[in-house]
């Protein structure tokens, strides 16, 4: 996608997705709130979408209307795009969900379902820090989790840009000694050894976090920890990541991931 496209985007989006009835689709991450990586005058940042259906019996027609749709995109911005399927209930519900708080503040594009008005209509309530910290280490986790699959040292900055967002909402200093002071992993040539000292330092600061505030952490993140155990694991394995994303799509999304998560990559 060329810099220059990001100013029609929400309005081509808009007419692409007049396709899809079962679904209102959002636009999520770093394209929602203005934020892409731009390199070039190219943008680096995938297309992320949120389409929200209103009961897990409607996701296979939802499926079927966006596939056209998301190869449309992914061809006509030379871009990765991306859908995580997610159901209304679950998405009025989990407003600290990390691709909930990443979304503009009228994240809607194309909305048949009527979901914002609902979202507008819900009673805001004060966020306690036990409510809150819980969807922040989520992320840490994950990424953790992810880094042992597939793209360490990417996964690695995910988790290590979490940990320190974590650690500040808890009122704690991201660099106190030993806790992500010497490392932004965000570049493929960090050595076995570097690699362990970062996940150790983000594993370290969820477990500090729940312990100062006395946290239930998502079952997830609890995953995560159960099968990593000492902190010489921090990373996990590719049968730990596919655990802790199955959970996450559940925490986050309300349904499986093989029903949730649709990509569109451009046609070679």
């Amino acid at each position: 996608m060329r810099a220059t496209d990001l100013e029609n985007l929400r309005p081509h989006l808009t007419s692409v997705c007049r396709t899809v009835t079962a679904a209102s689709v959002a636009l999520s991450g770093s394209l929602s709130r203005g934020e892409a990586r731009i390199a070039g005058g190219r943008v680096l940042s995938d297309l992320d979408l949120i389409p929200v259906v209103a009961a897990p019996e409607d996701a296979a027609l939802a499926r079927k209307q966006l596939a056209p749709v998301l190869q449309e995109l992914a061809d006509r911005y030379t871009i990765t795009c991306t859908a995580a399927l997610t159901l209304e209930e679950k998405f009025l519900r989990v407003r600290h969900a990390g691709y909930v708080t990443s979304m503009a503040t009228q994240p809607f594009v194309w909305d048949p379902l009527g979901v914002r008005h609902r979202l507008e209509a819900r009673e805001d309530t004060t966020a306690r820090p036990a409510d809150v910290l819980p969807w922040l280490a989520q992320p840490v986790t994950y990424y953790l989790a992810k880094a042992g699959a597939a793209a360490p040292e990417e996964n690695l900055a995910k988790a290590a840009r979490a940990a320190r967002r974590l650690l500040e909402a808890a009122g704690l200093r991201p660099d106190a000694p030993g806790l992500l002071t010497e490392h932004t992993p965000d570049h493929p040539s960090l050595t076995g050894d570097a690699r362990r000292r970062i996940a150790e330092a983000c594993l370290r600061a969820v477990r500090d976090v729940a312990a100062a505030h006395g946290l239930t952490l998502l079952p997830s993140s609890r995953e995560f920890l159960a099968r990593t155990g000492s902190p010489h694991h921090a990373e996990g394995t590719r049968e730990t990541f596919h655990a802790v994303r199955d959970r996450a799509f559940l925490e986050n999304q309300g349904l499986p991931f093989g029903l949730s998560a649709m990509t569109a990559r451009p046609t070679a």
